[in-house]
């Protein structure tokens, strides 16, 4: 199993969390910082998120070759790795809306990049509760020598 694919996927989640409590901040104080902040920690987040892409491809083919992933699962997977390119392109769309609220000062770019951004969180904690599903309930990533060692079966 690919050991880079859990730690970039926490990023994912937690990054777009910060920024939307900093865009929201941003709303009740107008401090312009807040604002260049939220587009920042999205653009960490969608660099986050490419790494998190790539880990997890190298981590789709592992999984469905050498370990026991149980067969609904593979449906799941698919799933699960689709929905990982809408979050990125989310966070695309996500970055390019903020960079023209701060470029052009506008509070309609303002808006919508806190609509994107609530979208961004919960396609995020989404994607996170699939992720998680496919380990706890599909045994996705888990190693055959593990489940041999434990006498899982």
């Amino acid at each position: 199993m690919n050991i880079l694919h859990p730690p970039f996927v926490h990023f994912v989640v937690a990054l777009p969390l910060i920024a939307l409590f900093s865009q929201f901040t941003y709303f009740v104080t107008k401090d312009k910082a807040y604002s260049k902040a939220a587009f920042r920690i999205v653009g960490f987040a969608m660099l986050v998120s490419f790494l998190a892409i790539i880990s997890g491809i190298n981590d789709v083919e592992k999984i469905i070759e050498n370990q026991n992933i149980v067969q609904e699962g593979i449906s799941a997977l698919n799933t699960h790795k689709i929905f990982g390119f809408v979050v990125v392109a989310i966070l695309i769309a996500t970055s390019v809306v903020k960079w023209f609220a701060i470029s052009k000062n506008s509070a309609l770019y303002e808006n919508i990049s806190f609509v994107l951004i609530v979208t961004l969180v919960t396609v995020s904690l989404y994607q996170g509760r699939s992720g998680g599903m496919l380990v706890y309930k599909y045994s996705a990533g888990i190693d055959n020598d593990v489940i041999i060692q434990r006498g899982i079966e």
